[in-house]
């Protein structure tokens, strides 16, 4: 950039930073939509379809829970911002506020997600597929 420019542009990486959070909140729930996680799976090849599909429930349901957990939290982080008017102060200023937003959103977006595919494994464990 600073040879596009022909100066430096001290707030590339600012934006960069808060770009990369807002990219992980937004994408990690179409990426757990799309099964792309890794995954091990060595445990899971000697056990029996209906004990992979109990399994897979229960870890999705914690997985809510702890994104439900990330919520509550991530909003009360928001309010405090809001509330103390904090700003980030280095090459550019930044209502904290807008950086930090993304976390109970990303994180609600991830809940509903978990819990879509828990109870897709919960009805996939009572029709017996």
């Amino acid at each position: 950039m600073r040879f596009l420019f022909t100066k430096t542009t001290i707030w590339i990486i600012p934006t960069t930073e808060y770009a990369l959070l807002w990219i992980v909140f937004l994408g990690t729930t179409w990426l757990l939509r799309e099964r792309g996680h890794i995954t091990t799976d060595i445990i899971y090849t000697h056990l029996s379809e209906k004990t992979k599909h109990t399994l897979n429930c229960i870890m999705c349901v914690i997985g809510g829970l702890t994104c439900a957990a990330m919520v509550f939290f991530g909003v009360l982080h928001v309010c405090e911002c809001i509330a103390g008017g904090v700003t980030d102060v280095r090459a550019i200023t930044v209502p904290k506020t807008a950086v930090f937003i993304i976390i109970p959103i990303g994180s609600i977006l991830l809940t509903i997600q978990f819990f879509r595919m828990a109870w897709s494994r919960l009805i996939d464990i009572r029709t017996g597929r």
